[in-house]
């Protein structure tokens, strides 16, 4: 099922019996059954009207609240999982130190693994001796990955290789847009605009999915704990950024379906415009929805990396990272 996005600024969702209905004025921008939604992902200036939050409660519906930048504000979320024996084995398995190094190992591998794909990929369609340090980088990280003695260490040759990642992914972009690098909080350009903005969709996804699971999103393996973060939601978001988020927009950016004119330059960021992000959550859900390789969906895929989770965590079986061939 799909996501439902709401970007209309001064749009109020609301609902006719089991269909949800968007309202603006005396207007009806839109309406869907109820059982025809994964999800609603509400941006900006948007109301839910107390009977529709109702509705979705009932249905088992989470509702989002992003900021026009993608920022993830809050959540609203119908009663999590019961399965306090499965928390609770989560927090066990966090205490065991050997068991995070190796999760962690495999979701840096999985990252790293896609990341020199993807370098490879464009490196066969545009030949350059420049491929060549990036590349050499990241067989570099991947073979030290497995002798990693422990999470510090880990986290450091991930930072080395990504960075020489980034430094690839500058000549991967090829369209009008600038890209001189990496930044975030916030996006510098409107590369990074993109970037961080399918990271904060998949962020979100991720943490609703991992609750439902069972699992506590905020109690991750490889990311340190901090107050506010989805730990484990960013452990899984490691081994889908570069084959699915950074594909997207390159996708994006290469095809020139973004011009400069769609950004917008606010609180010494760049953010894409109403009718840029639009577009944006378009192409982002027609992503989500088609078959990757292999025949499952990305939203599938989430569901499967999950499962490997809930089984690593419960039975001790080796974490199995996300293997796709780009």
């Amino acid at each position: 099922m799909p996501m439902l996005y709401l970007v209309e600024q001064g749009a109020v969702l609301g609902h006719e019996g089991e269909r949800l209905v968007i309202r603006k004025g005396d207007s009806v921008l839109l309406h869907v059954p109820v059982f025809r939604v994964e999800g609603v992902w509400i941006f900006g200036n948007v109301q839910v009207t107390t009977p529709a939050i109702g509705l979705l409660l009932a249905h088992g519906i989470e509702t989002c609240f992003f900021t026009m930048g993608g920022r993830l504000k809050g959540r609203l979320t119908p009663l999590v999982s019961r399965n306090v024996p499965l928390r609770l084995r989560q927090f066990e398995r966090y205490q065991d130190e050997a068991f995070r190094l190796a999760v962690a190992r495999q979701v840096v591998t999985a990252k790293l693994i896609h990341a020199r794909r993807l370098v490879m990929r464009h490196a066969r369609d545009h030949p350059d001796p420049a491929w060549e340090g990036p590349l050499r980088a990241l067989e570099q990280g991947l073979a030290q990955v497995k002798n990693a003695p422990h999470l510090s260490a880990l986290r450091g040759l991930e930072g080395r290789s990504t960075a020489a990642y980034f430094e690839a992914f500058r000549k991967m972009v090829r369209g009008e847009l600038p890209f001189e690098g990496r930044t975030r909080r916030p996006p510098r350009d409107p590369v990074n605009a993109m970037l961080s903005l399918g990271y904060a969709l998949l962020t979100g996804e991720l943490i609703g999915k991992i609750a439902a699971f069972g699992l506590d999103p905020y109690l991750g393996f490889y990311h340190e704990i901090r107050h506010g973060r989805p730990a484990l939601a960013l452990d899984l978001l490691e081994e889908f950024r570069h084959t699915l988020v950074d594909r997207l927009v390159l996708r994006l950016v290469n095809r020139r379906s973004f011009r400069p004119e769609d950004f917008i330059r606010q609180d010494e960021g760049v953010w894409l415009s109403p009718e840029a992000l639009r577009r944006y959550l378009a192409a982002y859900e027609a992503c989500m929805r088609q078959p990757a390789p292999g025949g499952r969906t990305w939203r599938e895929l989430l569901d499967e990396q999950i499962r490997r989770m809930v089984r690593a965590i419960l039975h001790g079986e080796p974490y199995r990272p996300l293997d796709v061939e780009l």
